[in-house]
């Protein structure tokens, strides 16, 4: 029993460390649970891609949600999953590192008014493009996958409120519209607490490498189609 439980201990330490000494910025993990009782951790997704942006009065929103100015993203998965997760906060807490995607005024715009935040709000929809070459074609929402508004999981904004949002699906092999299969999807955001303004970093993980996040589909079809 003694040798179960330290190798429990050894197992999820890193993990309750990392969640808590992690210099700052959240750190998006998945649904899974290892170790027992109170030492029980989620476990990191394998690979998780970040995109910096910052919304300002000049940007034009991309669509209503629910009566509300909304803003998308879109990312490309290139295999089958098992489960996606997506977190959104605001504001920026962190400069973008190498292998970040980002917004081609971000910096500027941070610049300008590094302070400035919103409440997020966060919806999942799965697109009906399946096929790398016909991102450029666009496509339509095929299914709503899942949707949040505000989460503990993430630490609290500046005003001390945890009106960050973080959302995970896990897919439904049964269900075409519930089912993570390749192809693209979009990330609705936007904000019942006010105006969306100000700088995020929106998070997607997966347990499968490549990828890819943008602003548009042009955007994407360039970054998945190597253009």
């Amino acid at each position: 029993m003694k040798k179960t439980l330290r190798s429990v201990l050894l197992f999820v330490l890193p993990f309750i460390v990392t969640a808590c000494f992690g210099g700052g910025s959240f750190v998006l993990k998945s649904s899974v649970m290892k170790g027992v009782g109170p030492l029980k951790a989620r476990l990191p997704y394998a690979n998780t891609v970040n995109y910096f942006g910052y919304i300002s009065p000049s940007v034009q929103p991309d669509g209503k949600y629910k009566g509300k100015d909304a803003f998308y993203l879109y990312f490309w998965v290139p295999a089958v999953i098992d489960e996606v997760g997506v977190s959104m906060y605001s504001p920026a807490d962190r400069k973008p590192g190498g292998k970040d995607f980002k917004q081609k005024s971000y910096d500027e715009l941070v610049a300008k008014n590094p302070k400035k935040y919103f409440d997020t709000y966060l919806a999942l929809e799965k697109l009906n493009i399946f096929n790398p070459e016909k991102i450029k074609n666009g496509g339509s929402v095929m299914s709503k996958l899942a949707y949040n508004d505000d989460t503990s999981e993430i630490p609290a904004n500046p005003g001390g409120m945890k009106y960050n949002s973080l959302l995970r699906h896990r897919s439904v092999a049964s269900n075409p519209m519930k089912a993570l299969v390749r192809g693209v999807y979009r990330i609705t955001f936007t904000s019942f607490r006010g105006a969306v303004e100000g700088s995020y970093i929106a998070t997607v993980g997966t347990n499968v490498p490549g990828v890819k996040i943008a602003a548009s589909l042009e955007e994407l079809d360039s970054l998945v189609n190597q253009k």
